[in-house]
């Protein structure tokens, strides 16, 4: 009997080396198919998404992927991060590492995840769970499996069957869902469509499935990934979440849910209105309390990122605000609604798809939750007034390329209403440099510039520049402006007017380019108006995205130092492409011993069609090039 029970274990044991053994050349790169790797810097090797609604507003979602990451660009793929609150919380982990052969190496469960709570608590129970897994070498395997419990819905998981720069070897995801549950889903930039079953009891399930999906590239500055990669767009029709239910099936219902779930909180109590009232009673029209109370949320309040979403979609009250002197996007929007309430003034909260490359797009007819933000919108008689109110330097009005020329859900009386918010042109993103430089006969000099800008390059003038300290304007000075790198600097600034005003004044040991005995050969400019190249145009899909259309402007004039004159002269440029110009021009005034140099780029729109890219590219290639070129004087 002994001897049974022994041969018995042997015989598990074998078995059980067997499967590993199994499982090992299962997970090893070889195994692989060739067509997978050419040009894939990751491979989802296999994906089970399962995705079960219990009932409105409960569900569980189960992931089991096996991914190998094939080199260092993909490293950021070695990363867990799981966030969890009230609504939804994380099971149990299962995360194995295997090394190229398919020989387990490493395994983590949930309890060797890092948790860390919710800035300054703002979230109840709000916690981030994760884990930078650690390897020494590539390609390596990771295989993941873990499970979140779902108490309260306000959205499903849509299906993204592909990243950028990874190959599919086979992913599935699967949707249960009671047959008295109605769902929507739309392909994306793909025809698969789900096989559906319908359960004879309580579910009907819907299953999508890819295999042999090679890699595909991601342009750089190639705007959203999900306007061109394949995925399928999943909502629910019907939807609970913190025990308010609402109806997604028109974005009408969607912006009736949410009026239901804030008009308890979106009006100041009445102590509070008359502060307000009070605060705005300067101002002669609805245009001057608009700005008036937007000033006053600028230079008391201040901005707490809790992401749309995050701990449920209810504000904080706008009595709460007003007493904290904080928010994030949702409760500062709130906040300013009930401060213009109080003036007798109507507003709408918006939600929207913010990010200078988030223009994503979406459609009418299928209402559905893509935002990450929320804004203000003041509809005037002739106009509307957007208001970011969670920067302390936008001017009223002024949206940016944060959330300008895109779809945004306006959160009206009568429900939800998808409109476009306004387009920017170039003169809404002006750059003006004026620079006199006063050149001494060893090189040095100084150097006294005026800037003028407004829109996006006001904003990060204010927002990185003015409130730092003086080695970070500095840092900002010669990184981002692209002003040569200044041994000493002064720096104010005037950011009461449309157009910030800066004034900037600067010590150089060295201003020529370079010298060579009695000549000095100087840039066209102390400044580069435009400073990088554009990506390769080898085999691009996808349109490219600047952030912003912009008009920008130099002046330099160079003060000689006493016995130089002009030796040489860079020609006048003019140059066109379908989306803008640039033109420089040159003129010496021998008398004054001075040369003045002028230069002028404008693009015309931020959003170039793929067709354009080559033209577009050789026009700012051209730009950097003219920037090469010197200005020569030598001592007579």
């Amino acid at each position: 009997m002994t001897r049974m029970k022994n041969l018995a274990s042997v015989m598990i044991l074998l078995l059980s080396m067997h499967s590993a053994i199994a499982q090992s050349a299962r997970y090893a790169v070889s195994n692989i198919p060739i067509g997978l790797l050419t040009k894939a810097h990751a491979v989802m090797r296999d994906e089970k998404l399962e995705f079960t609604v219990r009932a409105i507003d409960k569900a569980t979602l189960k992931i089991h992927e096996v991914l190998t990451v094939l080199d260092e660009s993909a490293k950021n793929k070695l990363v867990f991060n799981q966030f969890t609150d009230k609504f939804n919380t994380l099971g149990e982990v299962r995360i194995q590492v295997y090394d190229s052969a398919g020989l387990l190496m490493n395994s983590y469960e949930k309890k060797d995840l890092h948790v860390e709570g919710n800035w300054q608590e703002l979230v109840p129970n709000g916690k981030y769970h994760y884990l930078v897994i650690p390897v020494l070498y590539y390609p390596v395997t990771i295989e993941t499996e873990y499970e979140i419990n779902f108490q309260g819905l306000f959205s499903y998981p849509s299906y993204y069957m592909q990243e950028s720069e990874s190959s599919v070897e086979k992913s599935e995801y699967l949707l249960k869902v009671p047959k008295d549950i109605v769902v929507r889903y739309r392909p994306m930039n793909t025809d698969i469509q789900p096989q559906i079953t319908e359960d004879e009891k309580k579910y009907n399930t819907y299953l999508w499935k890819v295999t042999a999906l090679k890699a595909r590239p991601y342009d750089d500055g190639g705007g959203p990934i999900q306007n061109s990669f394949p995925w399928i767009m999943i909502a629910p029709s019907k939807f609970e979440l913190d025990g308010y239910p609402g109806d997604m099936t028109s974005w009408k219902d969607f912006g009736l849910w949410y009026n239901n779930l804030v008009k308890q909180d979106n009006t100041l109590s009445p102590e509070f209105q008359n502060e307000i009232v009070a605060i705005a009673a300067r101002g002669r029209d609805e245009r001057e309390k608009i700005n008036i109370i937007y000033s006053y949320l600028q230079k008391n309040f201040r901005y707490v990122s809790i992401q749309l979403g995050i701990g449920g979609l209810k504000p904080f009250s706008a009595d709460f605000v007003h007493k904290k002197k904080y928010g994030d996007c949702k409760a500062l929007s709130n906040y300013v609604q009930a401060c213009l309430s109080a003036v007798n003034i109507k507003s709408y909260s918006a939600w929207i798809r913010a990010g200078s490359d988030e223009h994503v797009n979406i459609a009418a007819d299928f209402p559905y939750d893509p935002f990450n933000h929320q804004i203000l919108c003041v509809p005037l008689d002739k106009d509307s007034i957007w208001l970011e109110c969670t920067s302390s330097v936008n001017d009223a009005g002024s949206l940016g390329s944060f959330t300008d020329d895109r779809e945004a859900l306006l959160l009206t009386e009568n429900g939800g209403v998808l409109v476009h918010t306004p387009r920017s042109k170039a003169n809404d993103h002006l750059f003006n440099c004026n620079s006199n430089v006063n050149l001494n006969e060893d090189g040095s000099g100084t150097v006294s510039i005026e800037l003028q800008s407004s829109g996006d390059f006001k904003t990060d003038l204010l927002y990185y520049v003015s409130n730092e300290i003086k080695d970070k304007q500095k840092e900002y000075f010669v990184n981002k402006l692209d002003f040569i790198h200044p041994d000493d600097f002064t720096f104010e600034v005037d950011k009461n007017d449309r157009l910030a005003k800066t004034k900037i004044g600067i010590t150089v040991e060295k201003i020529p380019d370079f010298t060579t005995g009695k000549k000095m050969f100087l840039h066209p400019r102390i400044h580069k108006l435009w400073a990088y190249a554009l990506p390769a145009t080898t085999n691009r899909l996808q349109d490219f995205f600047f952030k912003h259309p912009f008009l920008k402007t130099d002046s330099t004039v160079y003060h000689l130092p006493e016995g130089y004159k002009v030796e040489t002269l860079p020609k006048a440029k003019s140059l066109t492409f379908e989306y803008g110009s640039y033109t420089t021009s040159y003129i010496y005034d021998e008398s004054r011993k001075t040369i003045t140099t002028t230069a002028r780029l404008l693009l015309t729109d931020y959003k170039i069609p793929v067709k354009n890219y080559t033209a577009t590219k050789l026009f700012f290639d051209d730009v950097l090039a003219e920037f090469t070129e010197k200005i020569v004087v030598k001592k007579e």
